[in-house]
């Protein structure tokens, strides 16, 4: 060996000597400063890799991390926010164990005065490789346990419910820790908010234990950053996470639920309750879920403390608030971040605002004398508000005057409830009367109540025009951001406008308009949900088909189950806040009630409202003895009348056409008559208007034009209806009709059939037929949208019927592409099937072209009247006789939905040929009459006390509104189980209703002056 390789020889066993020693130093200090915990639960293997590190801790600015195939090890110093340093690189993993150890001295290094922090953590994984059984004398100890607590549950669910957690989890936890999980786990199966349970150790100190522990289990729990937001709000809070155990049951599935067991301590080895406010904590832990971390209220308010945690989740739900009110001043200057920003541009005012909010409403410290006096010194301090920029201080002025009049006009909120899934707040709507607008424009008629929620990756809105009211929930949701972006402030206004013309629209029936909004935003959400599993999946080494195969499912069905989700959310806090006892006070704990009097609302079903979810709305309102029970909601599938099944609204819309069709003079029995819709086979209008055209207009009936969400279609000689209504009873879209069928110069839109042209470029199919042969033209995503978005409207038809669609698809700004080339409108009526489908700018520019336009609140109503009745019979009858008479009740609701639809298609044709007025102004004019008509008898009717005697007029009126089928049988029971407000708003409308559509519009005298006469005339 020469002298050059034998100097590296001798400096190579220098190092490794050094390395050695070095080594064996830190391994030394790792084994006396490390707790005996430590060295049980990390692997010898393990250990070596974290000695190794610590070698060079200092090189690495004291952070280390660990790169498992299943989970990391870190190393940091240990201070308040280590577990924030280590878990925030962890987002687009998901956590199912964190433990951390802390050494009882500083690591060898100079100058270094902080203990030495080391955290193991698993990762979940699409295959778990470390299953196990559980132990069977543990699972024998874990089953006694839960029989004796839970002794109704059978063996079959026991043994599903603890084989379904991993045996390591158990394994992990003490038998008591184990059954609060289990028992945790068992609740969460059919509940969405935080089920939880916080066990004190008072004994800490001797046992040297976390002085805390709280078990939990989530349903629907994100993986995505979820530790690491917990792990915020419990810094937060000025405690530390000793140890977290978690399992992920069913992890990508929709019964997906968290189980976790959190040790906690206070910082600096203080107990838990001594450095912080457990209550408030708790509270905040349980909402983590259902409000962003990482937005600039977290950034600014919540993490400098100047607000709590629970206190920014309210002042989230007000900006959305008041968003959706001052977008109406310049939705460009009131966006939602602009209105966040100011609360936290000057938040002395912010925390006015929620100590307002929170003298007013927490049932534990209210004191409304402490709230007026800060309330006056708010709007105070916010008149006098001036930075020197006017424009920013008037935007600002308005954010902190609307937030206040939100409070001001809340009657009650669920806030200061624990357990709530979203905030709710109950307001009255004088609010509106304060908007900086003219409330008019906008709103030209006060509601009777206003109901905002806030909740998971959702808002939403129920408003009502009467007491008792009626009308549908429907759930918005779309899969692009530009459209969620644009929709989203049309929220509001469109339930606002939706409840309106419900209001309008319920004339023949004593619930006054509703109509419930959810707007369902969960895009992130489901993107981030799915990278995590992506990454799993190719870690366990799934193929790319297989990947991409189990992506799109996981996709579809947390779809599915966000938007459950979310519509539970609503009708929990919906329900809370109005479930009351006769007496007018709510059943629900923590509420502060500045209403106290009942509130009875009927719901029914409208977009992405499944029957899975009716009925699961019909059995909530069951189990918390909610007044209505399972009439709390209409068209249940079996103890219901299903609108679709029955087809119950298009049967009024046929009804209008057939009269319009007649008014022409058109004979739609014999007489040949084209038409064209908006609206698929699959739908509820469109299908069974589809199906009356196949069933009574088979040889005179000619479609032309259809459009559904799938595509859209024109066949010069005529759809084929035969096809078509196959297509309604197999609930398939337009896109699946057979393109060989199309006649010559007919086409049909595939808007799901894409081919990739590019990386960045799709081409869409549209099947079209060109002189007798069929064929494939792939057209351009600008061809694409203009052809779905014109076809209907350019089409030339006698009829235009609406039957889906969202509001506001014909407006000024496209009213003209309903005009031909000649400046005509492409039909000569529109029967409007589907709710607000054209704006008010879009029907009068119509109606001056002389389109005869059936509103929407007159065209579609027997859907709303079919539901009333089978409210009235559900509350009279009960679930058990409503089935036993289901057949007949039916049918007689069917005839009295014809009656109805045809006297106001008479009164409307009548009135239009003998003044010449726009349809749509006559339809209001209807609704209006009929409306004061049956407030005037209402208000006359309120002091009385009714009897019971089938002779009284009054009492007749009633029994005559209801189906015969009542009448004749029912009478005892229609007596004792409809509330009295409910039968004096039935006399209302029976007496208003049919008087109007028989006397006309012209006729108008006091109503009351001549109630008897007009009772006498009714016998």
């Amino acid at each position: 060996m020469d002298k050059k390789h034998h100097l590296i020889h001798e400096q190579l066993l220098i190092a490794m000597q050094s390395e050695m020693q070095k080594f064996q130093d830190y391994y030394l200090w790792l084994e006396n400063a490390m707790p005996e915990s430590f060295f049980k639960d990390i692997s010898n293997e393990n250990i070596m890799m974290i000695v190794h590190n610590l070698m060079g801790f200092h090189l690495q600015e004291y952070f280390s991390t660990i790169h498992l195939q299943s989970g990391a090890i870190a190393l940091c110093l240990d201070s308040p926010d280590a577990d924030l340093k280590i878990l925030k690189n962890y987002a687009l993993y998901g956590i199912k164990n964190y433990e951390t150890y802390v050494s009882n001295s500083p690591p060898p290094f100079p100058s270094i005065t902080a203990n030495l922090r080391i955290a193991n953590i698993y990762f979940t994984e699409a295959v778990d490789k470390n299953t196990h059984p559980i132990p069977s004398e543990q699972f024998a100890r874990l089953a006694a346990l839960m029989k004796d607590k839970h002794p109704t549950i059978s063996d079959k669910e026991l043994n599903q419910l603890i084989n379904s957690v991993n045996a390591r989890f158990l394994s992990s936890l003490s038998d008591e820790s184990s059954l609060l999980a289990l028992e945790m786990l068992f609740r969460a199966k059919t509940r969405d908010s935080c089920q939880y349970e916080v066990r004190y150790n008072l004994g800490w100190e001797e046992a040297k234990t976390p002085s805390m522990q709280i078990v939990l289990a989530w349903k629907n729990t994100p993986k995505h950053n979820f530790l690491y937001r917990l792990a915020r709000t419990i810094h937060r809070h000025g405690l530390v996470m000793k140890r977290v155990n978690a399992a992920y049951i069913e992890p990508y599935s929709k019964n997906s639920i968290l189980v976790m067991a959190l040790s906690l301590h206070g910082f600096n080895e203080k107990a838990a309750w001594e450095v912080a406010d457990i209550s408030d904590f708790i509270r905040d832990l349980v909402t983590l879920k259902y409000f962003p971390s990482f937005d600039i209220i977290d950034e600014l308010l919540v993490s400098k403390k100047i607000i709590s945690g629970n206190m920014g989740n309210a002042i989230r739900a007000i900006a959305t608030f008041v968003h959706q009110i001052l977008l109406h001043l310049d939705s460009n200057l009131y966006t939602l971040e602009s209105i966040e920003e100011a609360f936290c541009r000057h938040p002395d005012l912010t925390v006015k605002l929620c100590e307002a909010f929170y003298f007013k409403f927490n049932p534990d410290d209210t004191q409304f004398e402490k709230y007026l006096s800060l309330k006056e010194q708010f709007i105070s301090d916010v008149n006098k508000l001036d930075t020197g920029q006017e424009q920013n201080d008037t935007l600002r002025k308005n954010v902190f005057l609307q937030a206040m009049n939100l409070v001001t006009y809340t009657l009650k909120t669920n806030f200061f409830k624990m357990g709530y899934t979203s905030i709710c707040f109950r307001l009255d709507p004088n609010y509106l009367n304060h908007v900086p607008f003219d409330r008019t424009q906008h709103f030209p008629k006060l509601p009777y109540a206003i109901f905002f929620m806030k909740g998971l990756h959702f808002f939403g809105f129920h408003i009502r025009f009467k007491d008792l009211a009626r009308g549908g929930l429907r759930t918005v949701v779309f899969d692009q951001i530009e459209q969620i972006k644009s929709e989203m402030n049309n929220v509001f206004i469109e339930c606002y406008h939706l409840a309106l013309t419900q209001q309008r629209k319920n004339k023949d029936i004593p619930e006054g308009g509703a109509k419930g909004i959810i707007f369902l935003k969960t895009f992130d959400r489901v993107e981030s949900e799915a990278l995590i599993l992506q990454k799993e999946l190719e870690i366990a080494e799934f193929g790319a088909i297989e990947i991409a195969k189990q992506i799109d499912e996981f996709q579809q069905e947390q779809k599915i189950e966000n938007l459950y989700q979310a519509q539970r959310s609503f009708i929990e806090s919906l329900v809370t806040l109005v479930n009351c006892r006769p007496d007018g006070t709510l059943k629900a704990k923590d509420i502060v009630d500045y209403w106290k009097r009942p509130e009875y609302i009927y719901l029914g079903p409208d977009e992405n409202m499944h029957d899975f979810m009716i009925q699961w709305i019909a059995d909530y309102s069951k189990r918390y003895n909610y007044f209505p029970g399972s009439s709390f909601i209409s068209s249940k599938p079996l103890v219901g009348i299903n609108h679709k099944e029955f087809g119950v609204t298009s049967l009024g819309v046929n009804v209008y056409m057939e009269a319009v069709l007649k008014y022409f003079g058109i004979d739609p029995k014999k007489d040949p008559f084209t038409i064209k819709m908006s609206g698929g086979p699959d739908g509820d209008v469109a299908g069974n208007q589809i199906r009356n055209l196949y069933l009574h207009y088979p040889k005179t009936a000619k479609l032309l034009a259809l459009t559904d969400a799938s595509g859209t279609m024109y066949d010069p000689n005529g759809i084929d209806l035969s096809v078509l209504h196959d297509l309604f009873l197999n609930g398939k879209p337009l896109k699946f009709y057979p393109p060989e069928l199309l006649s010559p110069k007919g086409f049909l839109l595939d808007r799901y059939t894409k081919k990739q042209v590019t990386p960045l470029i799709q081409h869409t199919l549209c099947w079209r037929n060109i002189d007798g042969k069929l064929e494939k033209d792939w057209i351009s995503g600008s061809d694409m949208n203009y052809l779905f978005r014109h076809n209907v409207l350019k089409t030339k038809a006698d009829i235009f019927i609406p039957a889906g669609g969202r509001p506001r698809t014909l407006s000024s700004s496209n009213v003209k592409d309903f005009l031909d080339e000649t400046g005509k409108p492409t039909a000569r009526a529109i029967i409007e099937g589907a709710n607000l489908y054209l704006t008010d700018s879009a029907r009068e520019f119509l109606d001056k072209l002389c389109v005869l336009i059936i509103k929407d609140s007159s065209a579609n109503k027997t859907g709303v009247i079919c539901s009333s009745y089978e409210v009235l019979c559900g509350l009279a009858l009960g679930d058990e006789k409503f089935m036993e008479h289901k057949i007949v009740i039916v049918e007689q609701i069917l005839d009295r939905l014809r009656l109805s639809a045809q006297r106001e298609a008479d009164l409307l044709l009548r009135t239009k040929h003998d003044t010449g007025e726009e349809m749509s102004k006559i339809s209001d004019k209807i609704s209006s009459r009929i409306d004061q008509f049956s407030t005037q008898i209402l208000e006359f009717l309120e002091p009385t006390t009714l009897s019971h005697n089938l002779n009284d007029p009054l009492i007749k009126s009633f029994i005559q509104y209801c189906l015969p089928i009542l009448q004749n049988y029912f009478t005892k029971e229609l007596l004792e189980n409809i509330p009295e407000h409910h039968k004096k708003a039935i006399i209302a409308t029976h007496i208003a209703a049919p008087l109007v559509y028989r006397k006309g519009l012209s006729w108008f005298p006091s109503i009351v002056d001549i109630l008897p006469l007009i009772l006498a005339e009714t016998e």
